[in-house]
Order: C-alpha cells, then sequence, then structure tokens
C-alpha cells in the first residue's frame, strides 16, 4: 500500500530548511565554532503551527560538568525559542512534532 504523506521522514531539504531557520536565531559563542565535538542536541515538541510547545537540552550531565559547553547550549536553547514558530511541513506533523535537533557550530557556520 502506499506510504501515507504524514509517516515519512523528513527530507534532507526539509531538515536543511529548519536548520537554517534555526542558525540565523543562534549567537554562537566565543570560541566555540574552534571547538571540537561541541555538538549540542535540543530536544523539541512542537505544536501544530510550527510554534515550540517544550524544548530541553538533552546533555544534562555535561551541562553541570563543562561551561563551555553550558554557555552552547544555552544559546542553542534560546535560539530554538526565538526562531518559534518554524515554517514546517504541516502535512508531516506526525515526524516533526518531536525531534532533537543537532547544533553544530562547524556546520552552522558552513565551514
Amino acid at each position: 500500500p502506499p506510504q501515507n504523506l504524514s509517516d515519512q521522514p523528513l527530507t534532507m531539504s526539509e531538515i536543511d530548511w529548519i536548520r537554517q531557520q534555526i542558525s540565523r536565531c543562534w549567537n554562537i559563542p566565543a570560541g566555540a565554532r574552534d571547538a571540537e565535538n561541541l555538538i549540542v542536541e535540543i530536544r523539541a515538541v512542537f505544536n501544530p503551527d510550527g510554534s515550540v510547545a517544550r524544548a530541553e537540552i538533552v546533555d544534562t550531565g555535561r551541562m553541570a560538568s563543562d561551561p563551555f559547553y553550558r554557555a552552547a547550549a544555552e544559546s542553542a536553547y534560546r535560539a530554538v525559542l526565538q526562531c518559534s514558530p518554524l515554517q514546517m511541513p504541516p502535512k508531516k506533523y506526525n515526524v516533526w512534532k518531536i525531534v532533537t535537533l543537532r547544533f553544530n557550530p562547524k556546520e552552522m557556520l558552513g565551514t
């Protein structure tokens, strides 16, 4: 049987589009662009209109122990909230209503 559009995964171009929207709001902390392995994950729950219902930083252990990571994670968290609502593909709400967004300064800076 044909797949329901609402069950199909996001395409790479859709993921890139989401990343572009958030990267405009992300104020990367000084020094983060040179940091190795500084990848922050934010788990976000979205409303159907693309607004953020809830967001949380995934690696709470590193938040407590690494002040440099904490600064980057807090800035990524703020970016998710500031960019809300995002323009998302409405027919795929089942796919993007809960997503983990990866913030990698090197990718966001396009290097």
